[in-house]
């Protein structure tokens, strides 16, 4: 389906329907790197005006979803650097549970791991902690690429180090 001025879809339009259909991720992703639910909902406000005035770059992306997720990291980086002085704050249970709500790691099967495993994607390097999230988006590896901006080599080494560190930590329960 072509979308953008050339199928009458007015940027507005796009942009919403890009916001709705990938709202959950934003929203896990907000949750993976903002405890604080004031600065979270700032953050969430800053990565929607973003994509808003990008809408017309977003229509002409090969790849808008890659694109979008480029502006919710682009957008988390400079939160991070501008906050970088404090540091993360341990989730409580209530967040722990909005996080894996709807959150393809929560098929692993029984709720505990998947918290274990929500826990240890927070204890991970920013870099890892990124391109896991990304993949448990279910986004391959030329959207993470292209989201990242780095080659499809570097992802699936970035892949690789974030699911061992992953299975370090999910195995000494750290």
């Amino acid at each position: 389906m072509k979308t953008g001025p050339d199928s009458g879809q007015h940027p507005t339009d796009f942009v919403m329907q890009l916001w709705q259909q990938h709202q959950g991720a934003i929203s896990r992703a907000l949750l993976a790197n903002e405890a604080d639910p004031a600065a979270r909902q700032d953050l969430k406000q800053d990565i929607f005006l973003a994509i808003h005035q990008a809408a017309d770059r977003l229509i002409a992306a090969e790849m808008p979803r890659a694109y979008l997720f480029r502006i919710v990291h682009n957008v988390t980086v400079d939160h991070i650097a501008r906050a970088q002085r404090h540091k993360w704050q341990p989730l409580d249970d209530d967040m722990q549970q909005q996080l894996l709500d709807g959150c393809p790691s929560e098929q692993l099967g029984e709720q505990q791991q998947s918290q274990q495993l929500m826990l240890a994607v927070r204890q991970l390097s920013a870099a890892n902690r990124q391109v896991i999230l990304l993949a448990m988006e279910d986004l391959d590896a030329p959207e993470i690429a292209a989201i990242l901006q780095i080659s499809h080599g570097a992802v699936r080494v970035r892949l690789n180090r974030a699911k061992t560190e992953l299975m370090e930590l999910m195995q000494h329960g750290r």
